[in-house]
């Protein structure tokens, strides 16, 4: 009897960092939210944009709990970790088999996964992901000078419409504590009401089809 094939790249999960998981989530569950195939009918194992974003919140909050090296939150964490990487797994396992019933490789695009035929890369996609996006945060200015609190990072990329994954930081030398703001495709970003006399920092890099780029140098700014 024949096996379904592995259309899906998802046995290279266990290789992402916690972060790098957390934000492939977040890019999964926006991807599915808008996928024409996945709008009704769900199978009651298959985990909706809603419950991948519950899934990331939850692991974000237990991997700073165990940053502090609370043992029960390490634990938990882990659990969290193989219980999100099986509900990717578990969706990417839907979709193929979707896909071979209706006859339509078209389903597996633009799900926030990559096919495992391009694992390789095309050109294309080999040479953006050799770069790095370039990160700059200045201070907003307002009518009298600059803006309390505020600032605006910007980012220069090879293409406008590339997306990219963008953490921000107040301790660059701890890895753990680098935080997710989400996958973007804007190249501005403002943050209002921030704390005075914090400096923070900035990373981003290109994320296409659950495949990224190395960090870009970090930006950093003392919000005022």
């Amino acid at each position: 009897m024949s096996s379904i094939p592995e259309l899906l790249a998802v046995t290279n999960l266990n290789e992402l960092s916690i972060n790098d998981f957390i934000a492939l989530l977040l890019t999964v569950a926006d991807k599915t939210d808008l996928h024409p195939a996945l709008k009704e009918g769900l199978p009651e194992y298959f985990s909706g944009g809603e419950k991948l974003r519950e899934m990331a919140g939850n692991l974000r909050q237990l991997r700073d709990a165990a940053a502090t090296g609370n043992r029960e939150a390490k634990a938990e964490k882990m659990a969290a970790w193989e219980a999100g990487k099986l509900a990717v797994a578990m969706n990417a396992q839907h979709l193929t088999m979707l896909s071979l019933h209706r006859k339509d490789p078209s389903l597996l695009n633009n799900i926030g996964l990559e096919l495992k035929q391009r694992q390789q890369g095309g050109k294309s996609s080999v040479n953006v992901l050799a770069e790095t996006p370039v990160v700059t945060a200045k201070h907003v200015q307002g009518p009298s000078g600059p803006v309390s609190g505020s600032i605006v990072v910007v980012i220069s990329r090879a293409k406008n419409t590339i997306p990219f994954e963008m953490q921000m930081t107040d301790d660059p030398s701890n890895e753990s504590s680098w935080s997710s703001q989400g996958i973007h495709q804007k190249s501005r970003i403002e943050y209002q009401e921030l704390e005075p006399a914090k400096r923070l920092y900035f990373r981003v890099r290109y994320h296409i089809d659950g495949k990224t780029s190395q960090w870009s140098p970090t930006a950093n700014i003392i919000v005022l």
